[in-house]
């Protein structure tokens, strides 16, 4: 983190620092550059002989005075949910808007198109554009007082696809692997959901993506696949044939829209049954930054313009299953050198966290690709279905020494949606499809703390992973958990909601247990309202042990319809709320119409339920309760979420005491998930629950 704030510094400085007086237009001509002046190699130039090449500016070209206004006008560019983002996850005292945010001088680039160069990309945070020039051209660009330093952008082959190999033990294991780990029909990417512990996530947390910005940076994208059309996407763009179209155009090779549109099924895949991705809930930003075309070199350049387009759209996330290695050398991945790299940081450093391959050069190069060396972000390694890294995926270290990549997650064999068959799936590796489950799950942090910053996204990924506190070139810290990862900040929250129908007008007198592992903070609080009026606040107050707190509902007339949900901070300031989503999707119940405002006691009473056992249970568990007259009865068991699971028995019964099993199925005869359920006793107009927990 110390390189990255010394290269911000130095960042700004450069906005206003003019060059030396005395600098020599070839001192202003990187290395790289020089010698590919000197040579005719094809490899190193465009079709036509011209050179691809970054002109860093000096500064932006700001008259004296006119920096407030230049502000202001560049803050009017970003839309309210950029500015949201940033104003959530920047550093405390940090400007929203600076110097970085502000237009390259348009006077600059008019004299640098003067010299014949033609423009090609700007980066605001780079304070540099690319131009296609002819050796003269280059020339001419350095002589310019304005020109800080001109080098090529780095080009290159796309990244190794990793060859296909034999079948594995586990391959196909998501066929026969029971329902009973989840509610939820994974299809295809079962196995992978379990290895990262998505499926915890989904059904104990409630966690979906909801609310969360994806920005893709990949080929071409085809989303009206059954599995992605469901999918809001917020703005596209191809930065390779500038226009807003990103599926295949005429003339395009028909791969052109193959990998992206399989990363985007590994993020945001819903197809029940076939294919269900980690962040099927985020809206997503689409950026066509690759061109396949064998002849085609790819190119930073537009890496770094995608980067900057999908910030300014509001992206939380870039999933990025991209890399540039075949131009830079391996003591380049320092964290400082390579262009994707630094913008990568300072996307960082604006909230926005990127999610990128380590690469499928462990048997080639046999270390990462750029931008995976970057500091501030998140890159991901393979492992196979058995949690064994697999023989492709890029190790590190970087060159100055740090541990990359940071986390793994399955990248062999992995299940995606298939571009040319709206309807069809295949299996697919490497690298490019474990770095946008990780982006599903990054996504799933979010959603539960938005405020979050990146680096402490990154945190709560690496120490909840398989290994965190054996860090490791090959897997980083290990398989990601995305329950456990999606846990590490914000209080967690057990309790017994009233939901459905409720048997009696109240006060409401219920309890929740709050656990953080960084304490909780303030009290805890409870927000009610009655047939959807205004929200009242109530404190909770603490109750027993130091983890329980409670809380009373007045009173309500029968027939009242009543939405309540809970909020915490913990010991770091970071709030979560129960249920996930808060005011958006309360806890509701409604009143038995015509009931007594006299609060009913639970007892024997005329109805009573007096728990299960075992408890906690494996696979299955009785419950005990009982009539005092003859009537009907229905039990019923629900989740955390007050999802109806199973109904146990709906009959008229004698009076007395009875019993029920429940073998841990739901009503389709699926295993339910590990976690906390809630049983529910209808009967003489009266309702008792009990808590059960089921462990598998």
């Amino acid at each position: 983190m110390v390189r990255r704030r010394l290269f911000l510094l130095l960042a700004l400085t450069l906005l206003v620092a003019p060059i030396a007086p005395g600098a020599r237009p070839i001192d202003r001509v990187s290395d790289r550059l020089a010698r590919a002046l000197a040579t005719d190699d094809p490899g190193l130039r465009a079709a036509d002989g011209r050179l691809k090449v970054w002109v860093r500016f000096r500064d932006k070209g700001i008259p004296d005075g006119g920096l407030a206004t230049a502000l202001a006008q560049a803050e009017g560019r970003l839309g309210p949910r950029t500015l949201a983002r940033r104003e959530r996850r920047m550093a405390p005292g940090t400007a929203r808007v600076d110097g970085l945010d502000l237009d390259l001088s348009p006077a600059y680039l008019a004299r640098c198109e003067a010299t014949g160069a033609t423009l090609q990309r700007q980066s605001r945070w780079l304070n540099a554009a690319s131009f296609l020039a002819d050796d003269a051209q280059v020339r001419r660009l350095a002589r310019l007082p304005e020109v800080a330093g001109i080098d090529l952008v780095a080009r290159g082959a796309r990244a190794a696809v990793p060859a296909p190999v034999p079948a594995t033990s586990d391959d196909g294991a998501w066929r026969s692997v029971s329902r009973v780990a989840t509610g939820i029909n994974y299809g295809g990417n079962l196995a992978a959901m379990l290895q990262a512990n998505v499926a915890a996530a989904h059904e104990q947390l409630g966690l979906s993506g909801t609310g969360v910005v994806v920005g893709m940076l990949d080929t071409g994208f085809r989303t009206q696949h059954v599995a992605l059309a469901h999918i809001p996407v917020l703005g596209v763009w191809d930065f390779v044939n500038n226009d807003g179209i990103v599926d295949n155009e005429a003339g395009d090779p028909l791969s052109s829209r193959s990998h992206g549109t399989e990363t985007l099924s590994t993020v945001a895949g819903w197809q029940p049954g076939s294919l269900v991705g980690p962040a099927w809930n985020v809206s997503v930003a689409l950026a066509k930054t690759e061109n396949v075309a064998v002849e085609v070199p790819v190119e930073e350049d537009n890496w770094v313009a995608g980067l900057e387009w999908a910030e300014a759209l509001g992206a939380d996330i870039i999933s990025s299953s991209l890399g540039y290695i075949d131009w830079y050398t391996f003591d380049d991945l320092d964290g400082d050198t390579c262009v994707t790299t630094r913008a990568a940081d300072l996307a960082a450093g604006r909230g926005l966290l990127v999610v990128n391959s380590a690469g499928n050069d462990r048997a080639t190069s046999g270390h990462l690709i750029a931008p995976a060396d970057a500091d501030s972000i998140v890159t991901v390694g393979a492992v196979d279905g058995a949690g064994v890294v697999t023989y492709f995926s890029s190790p590190g270290p970087t060159f100055d020494g740090r541990t990359k990549p940071d986390v793994a997650a399955r990248g062999r064999d992995n299940y995606v949606a298939d571009p040319n068959n709206d309807t069809g799936y295949f299996s697919v590796s490497g690298t490019s499809f474990s770095c946008p489950l990780v982006a599903g799950v990054a996504a799933l942090v979010f959603e539960r703390v938005p405020d979050l910053s990146p680096m402490e996204v990154i945190e709560a990924l690496r120490m909840t992973a398989g290994h965190p506190t054996t860090p490791d070139n090959d897997t980083g810290w290990g398989i990601v958990n995305a329950y456990a990862a999606a846990t590490w900040f914000g209080p967690v929250f057990t309790h017994a909601p009233l939901f459905g129908i409720v048997g009696y007008a109240g006060p409401y007198n219920l309890s929740a247990t709050i656990t953080a592992r960084l304490g909780v903070g303030a009290a805890p609080l409870v927000h009610h309202r009655v047939n959807g009026g205004p929200w009242q606040v109530l404190a909770m107050a603490p109750q027993g042990p130091a983890d329980q707190f409670g809380f009373s509902l007045p009173n309500v007339a029968g027939g009242a319809v009543v939405d309540y949900w809970l909020d915490a901070v913990d010991g770091n300031g970071h709030r979560t709320t129960w249920p996930q989503g808060g005011a958006t999707a309360p806890i509701t119940f409604t009143v038995w119409p015509g009931t007594s405002p006299v609060a009913d006691t639970p007892g024997r009473g005329a109805a009573w339920l007096a728990g299960n056992a075992p408890n906690p249970f494996n696979p299955r568990t009785t419950v005990k309760f009982g009539l005092a007259a003859p009537g009907r009865a229905r039990l019923d068991v629900f989740d955390v979420r007050g999802r109806l699971v199973r109904t146990l028995l709906d009959a008229e019964l004698a009076a007395g005491d009875h019993a029920v099993t429940w073998d841990g199925c739901d009503d389709h005869g699926r295993g339910a998930a590990s976690g906390s359920y809630f049983c529910r006793l209808a009967a003489a107009g009266l309702e008792r629950r009990t808590a059960m927990q089921l462990v598998r």
